[in-house]
């Protein structure tokens, strides 16, 4: 009992004493002049920018529409990528035929179709939503191909002898059996489509954090701290949608082996 304790305070203490120690460096890295404080200002100058900021609903509606881009790109991107996934893993020949397309557009980078985005679209949420669906689709879309080859052998030869086919083999076969794969592309493609949201309001002036970040960095150096503050707001957020993921993963896969083990691990260490 005392060793689990002890195991769940230091899964709490070490990070936040990981974060004091960064906070603590950054501060002295100004505060000595090791860097410029004109070009990299000091951690208390940019957290009290933050929390100034926080009591404006400047931050929070450019919070609200980076989440808003990031919340339809991942829809977009994880239909699309289930769909098609689903399909092409069904299918040697479609799979074969399709495979050199996925791999030229995955090596293309995002910002490089930005310029050409923005001309057809503007500074919009379609852009945004866009540039997301580009990034995140790809290698979601190869997490389901494997996801659903790796169903077991049985269960497909069962559910073809039951007669399961079309949507309701997809929504109870094909779904639950890629789930490990297709939770883990959902968390990667959460994570690229919060960086590309960023980016592209940065780069394509899009509302949201991103262009808050710009506005800061034109502004001057008087507004350096702000820009800072909306740095840390990004980073924030992507942690606040990686652990969502994570506990979603939690709660929806349960019932998967993966997790039972965890489970069985925890009460091992606790006994």
């Amino acid at each position: 009992m005392r060793g689990a304790a002890r195991e769940r305070g230091l899964a709490v203490v070490l990070p936040l004493l990981a974060v004091a120690i960064v906070l603590t460096a950054w501060q002295l890295a100004t505060s000595t002049a090791l860097v410029s404080p004109t070009q990299f200002p000091s951690m208390t100058d940019s957290i009290a920018a933050l929390l100034q900021e926080l009591t404006t609903a400047r931050l929070w509606s450019a919070v609200g529409a980076t989440l808003i881009g990031w919340f339809f790109g991942m829809v977009i991107t994880i239909t699309l990528g289930l769909v098609v996934g689903t399909a092409l893993a069904h299918s040697d020949i479609a799979r074969q035929s399709a495979a050199p397309v996925i791999e030229t557009f995955k090596a293309i980078p995002a910002i490089a179709v930005l310029p050409l985005v923005i001309l057809v679209a503007g500074s919009t949420l379609p852009m945004k939503v866009f540039l997301i669906c580009f990034a995140a689709f790809w290698p979601f879309v190869i997490q389901v191909i494997y996801g659903v080859r790796s169903m077991d052998p049985v269960v497909a030869d069962t559910a073809k002898a039951l007669g399961v086919r079309g949507i309701r083999r997809f929504l109870v076969v094909s779904i639950p059996s890629a789930s490990p794969y297709l939770v883990t592309g959902m968390r990667i493609a959460s994570a690229q489509a919060l960086i590309l949201a960023v980016v592209a309001e940065i780069v394509g002036g899009a509302a949201g954090v991103g262009r808050n970040i710009l506005l800061a960095e034109n502004a001057g150096v008087s507004a350096y701290p702000t820009m800072y503050a909306y740095i840390i707001v990004a980073g924030l957020l992507g942690i606040a949608l990686t652990g969502a993921f994570f506990l979603i993963e939690k709660r929806l896969m349960h019932w998967h082996e993966s997790q039972r083990n965890m489970r069985l691990e925890a009460k091992g260490a606790r006994a």
